[in-house]
C-alpha cells in the first residue's frame, strides 16, 4: 500500500472512530465512502431499497425478501461496517449450513475487504473463511446454523440470521443467548419466504412492516405493485396462473408491464416515484420489518422477466417465494391443518391385527399407539402424556391394555431410561437417526446380551429421519390413517403441522433433497411420536414375513407386574 493509501485509510479510521456514537445512522455513508465493487465506489443507485434498509435505526430488523437482488450484499457490507467502526465489536453471520458460510465469506466478504483499502489496512493475523478479526478488536464470524455446537462460547454484539426460513430454528434461537451481555444487542434477520405464519414471515408479521409504495405519475394514486393483480400482458386476457411453457411463446410476454388500477396506465416504478410505508405504526415492535419485492428493483427486473420466470417452474409456491418474495402454502411444504382434522373419527376401526406405540422422549414423553390393519390401514387410538419418572409406569400399563408388539423410542437424550425400558420389553427399539443415501426408511441392528464376550445388548433401528417424515406424510394422505377423536385433538393437529419441509442443494451428491425444520415454537413432540409408531408398523410388517425378515418378535406380556389400570391416572 502506498503512503497516500495509508494516509487516507488513517483519516478515514479516524472519521469513523470519531462517529461510534452514531454508527448506525453513519453506516449508509460509511458504506459507499469506504467499500467498492468493480473498482467504484459502491453505490444504492438501481437498488435504493438498499439505503432504507441501512439508515434503519431499530436494533432488530427483519427482511422477507424475494431472491438475487443484493440483499446479502448489503447485510455484508453491513456487517463489515459496524466492525470496522466499532471498537471491539463482534458480529456473527449465520447461514443454513457451514459449508454456505465458508462460500460466503469467500465470494461476498473477502471480495469487500480486498477492494476496500479501509478495510483490507485493517485485517489482523485471524483471517479464515470462518472469522475475520479488525485491528480495532472488532472480529466477523460466519457460521453454520445446522449444528447446536455452532454458537457455543462466541459472545456477540450483532447477529444476522440469512436465509432464516433455511435454518435450523433451534440453533437460531441459541444464537440469541451470545447477545446478553452486549450494550448493543443488534439483529437482522432475512429470507425469502415458504410458508405463511412461519419463518421470517412469521417475524415479519411481528415487527413494524414497511411496504414500498407507488405513486402513479399519471394519477397520482397510491398502491403496492402485486404480481397478480397488476402485471399485465398486451392481447392476453387470461390468468397470469395460466401462462406456461406450451403457451407463453404465444404471448407478447416481452411487453408485460404493470398497470395502475385506478388509471389503467402505467406508471413509473423508479425512486422518485416511491415511498415506505408503515402498515402498522401503532404497534409497538421491536423491530423494523421490510417487505423487498422484485418491483422495487424495476431496472433489473422486468415485469416480463417475471412472467418468463413464472414458467421455469413446476411448484408454483417456489416462483412466489424465490420470484415474488412473498410466504405460500404448498402441500409440498406441509401437512395443513385440515388435513390431520379430516382423518380424526368418532368410531373405532374394528378388526385390527396388532397395535404398536411410538415414544418421544423429553422431561414430558408424549406417546402413540396405533392399531394396524392387515389392509395397510392404521388408527390412532391414544394419544398421551407423561413425566419422565412415570414413563416406565404408564409405557407397561399401555403394553398390557393393548398387547402392543413392537415399540420404538427415540435414543436421546435419555439414554439410561431406554435401556432400563429394553430390559424389561424384548419389543421395544431404540431409533438413531442417521444420513443414508436411496428409498429405505430404516435398517435394524440387533444385538443379543452375552455376559462371556462382553457384548451388549443392541436392538436400534436406524431411521432416515426426512424421508420418513416423507413417506408419513404420504401414508396421512392416502386415506389409510385415522385417528379416534379424544380431547386432545387440537393439540394433535397442532403437533402434526409444526415442522415445514424444504428444498435443500446437497453439495456433497449435487442433488436437491427435502429436509424438515422445526419451527420456532417447536410444538411438534406427537409428530415424532407418530413417526416413531409409524415405524413400529413397518418393523411388525418386517418380522411377519411381509418385508423379507426373519426376525421373531418375543412375547413379554406375562412378566410384567403393573397393572393396565395405571395409565387410567394419566
Amino acid at each position: 500500500m502506498s503512503n497516500k493509501e495509508l494516509w487516507s485509510s488513517h483519516l478515514a479510521r479516524l472519521k469513523a472512530g470519531a462517529s461510534q456514537a452514531t454508527a448506525i445512522e453513519e453506516i449508509s455513508r460509511w458504506i459507499s465512502d469506504n467499500t467498492f465493487i468493480r473498482g467504484k465506489h459502491y453505490s444504492y443507485a438501481g437498488r435504493e431499497y438498499q439505503k432504507r434498509i441501512l439508515d434503519s435505526k431499530a436494533r432488530e430488523m427483519v427482511i422477507r425478501k424475494c431472491s438475487q437482488i443484493g440483499i446479502s450484499e448489503v447485510a455484508v457490507r453491513r456487517a463489515l461496517g459496524l466492525c470496522g467502526m466499532l471498537t471491539g465489536f463482534t458480529t456473527i453471520y449465520t447461514l443454513p449450513t457451514a459449508t454456505l458460510a465458508k462460500i460466503l465469506m469467500q465470494t461476498r466478504v473477502a471480495p469487500v475487504i480486498r477492494e476496500s483499502p479501509y478495510l483490507k489496512n485493517m485485517l489482523s493475523e485471524t483471517d479464515s473463511v470462518e472469522v475475520k478479526e479488525l485491528s480495532n478488536g472488532s472480529y466477523l464470524y460466519m457460521k453454520g446454523a445446522a449444528s447446536s455446537n455452532a454458537p457455543i462460547s462466541i459472545p456477540a454484539d450483532y447477529i444476522v440470521n440469512d436465509e432464516l426460513d433455511f435454518s435450523d430454528a433451534f440453533v437460531v434461537g441459541q444464537y440469541h443467548s451470545r447477545l446478553t451481555n452486549s450494550p448493543h444487542k443488534m439483529r437482522m434477520k432475512l429470507s425469502t419466504p415458504t410458508l405463511p405464519g412461519r419463518g421470517i414471515d412469521a417475524e415479519f408479521t411481528s415487527s413494524r412492516r414497511h411496504f414500498n409504495f407507488v405513486k402513479c405519475n399519471h394519477c397520482n394514486h397510491w398502491f403496492v405493485p402485486n404480481y397478480y393483480e397488476h402485471v399485465k400482458i398486451p392481447g392476453y386476457t387470461g390468468e397470469l396462473l395460466s401462462v406456461n411453457k406450451k403457451n407463453i411463446h404465444d404471448l407478447r410476454w416481452k411487453e408485460a408491464h404493470v398497470e395502475c388500477p385506478s388509471c389503467g396506465k402505467t406508471p413509473s416504478l423508479e425512486h422518485a416515484h416511491r415511498e415506505w410505508v408503515c402498515e402498522n405504526p401503532d404497534e409497538n415492535h421491536e423491530a423494523d420489518g421490510i417487505q423487498v419485492s422484485p418491483f422495487d428493483v424495476p431496472r433489473y427486473i422486468t415485469p416480463g422477466y417475471l412472467v418468463e420466470s413464472s414458467t421455469k417452474y413446476t411448484n408454483v409456491g417456489d416462483f412466489v417465494n424465490f420470484n415474488l418474495g412473498l410466504p405460500f402454502f404448498s402441500q409440498e411444504s406441509v401437512l395443513s391443518p385440515d388435513e390431520i382434522k379430516g382423518v380424526t373419527i368418532d368410531s373405532r376401526l374394528v378388526g385390527a391385527f396388532s397395535h404398536v406405540m411410538g415414544v418421544d422422549l423429553g422431561k414430558t414423553c408424549h406417546i402413540v399407539v396405533l392399531a394396524c390393519f392387515t389392509d395397510g390401514a392404521s388408527q390412532v387410538v391414544e394419544i398421551l402424556d407423561v413425566p419422565l419418572m412415570r414413563l416406565r409406569e404408564v409405557y407397561t400399563g399401555l403394553r398390557i391394555k393393548y398387547r402392543v408388539r413392537v415399540s420404538v423410542i427415540d435414543s436421546l437424550p435419555y439414554t439410561d431410561t431406554v435401556l432400563a425400558l429394553q430390559a424389561v420389553d424384548m419389543n421395544l427399539w431404540a431409533s438413531v437417526y442417521t444420513q443414508t443415501r436411496g428409498t429405505q426408511l430404516f435398517s435394524i441392528k440387533k444385538q443379543d446380551e452375552d455376559s462371556s464376550s462382553g457384548d451388549q445388548l443392541i436392538r436400534q433401528v436406524n431411521v432416515a429421519r426426512d424421508r420418513t417424515f416423507d413417506a408419513l406424510m404420504a401414508y396421512i394422505r392416502s386415506g389409510q390413517f385415522s385417528k379416534l377423536s379424544c380431547h386432545r385433538d387440537t393439540e394433535f393437529v397442532e403437533h402434526c403441522t409444526d415442522m415445514r419441509r424444504v428444498k435443500d442443494w446437497n453439495m456433497k451428491t449435487q442433488v436437491v433433497e427435502f429436509r424438515w425444520l422445526k419451527s420456532e415454537a417447536g410444538n411438534d413432540h406427537f409428530w415424532f411420536a407418530l413417526s416413531y409408531a409409524f415405524i413400529a408398523k413397518h418393523i411388525v410388517g418386517t418380522f411377519s414375513g411381509a418385508g423379507g425378515g426373519s426376525l421373531p418378535l418375543v412375547s413379554t406380556f406375562t412378566k410384567a407386574p403393573e397393572p393396565a389400570s395405571l395409565i387410567l391416572r394419566v
